[in-house]
């Protein structure tokens, strides 16, 4: 797989402090590229906007539509699961700023509830260990009411293999493994 085509920013030195607005502009620029190049979240994802993301947590949202329900007219499994998938990459992509964000190893997914289409999500995926090999992340999607409620759709969680996606931190790029 070639490497996503992200406008690198410049490498943070040891104990540099990165803001949240860099940290928002470095995981868009993720999320453009992954929806470019991916068929699967280029279309059903198209639609998912990021609100914000500071090291390790990002937050966003999705109104859903006809691509994201199953025959009975609520949130399609494999919906959620496509949105685990997405953000708890742009959620470690957040964590250091790496341009790639490692491949599955394991997803556990709690359906909780459901949501229809014009219904909109808040999705948070958490890092909450990012290390050598794995990354460890969290997610809750919650379904927003007008009067800003939240009820809860999916609680996740999501393990990563990354090693492959580490930053040198040397040279700010990301290594091979």
């Amino acid at each position: 797989m070639a490497p996503l085509e992200i406008q690198p920013l410049a490498p943070a030195g040891a104990g540099a402090v990165i803001s949240d607005a860099i940290r928002t502009q470095h995981v868009q620029a993720v999320l453009d590229a992954l929806k470019r190049r991916s068929p699967i979240y280029g279309t059903i994802l198209s639609t998912l906007t990021l609100h914000s993301a500071s090291q390790g947590r990002v937050v966003c949202r999705l109104v859903l539509d006809s691509m994201h329900v199953n025959s009975r007219g609520g949130l399609h499994g494999a919906v959620s699961a496509t949105i685990v998938d997405m953000t708890t990459g742009m959620a470690i992509a957040s964590w250091d700023l790496r341009d790639t964000t490692g491949a599955s190893a394991d997803m556990h997914l709690s359906y909780l509830g459901t949501a229809v289409i014009g219904d909109e999500l808040e999705i948070v995926a958490t890092s909450e260990k990012v290390g050598g090999s794995l990354a460890f992340v969290s997610i809750r999607i919650d379904k927003l009411a007008l009067d800003g409620t939240r009820t809860p759709v999916t609680l996740a969680q999501h393990t990563k293999f990354v090693r492959a996606s580490a930053k040198n931190p040397s040279t700010g790029v990301n290594t091979p493994v």
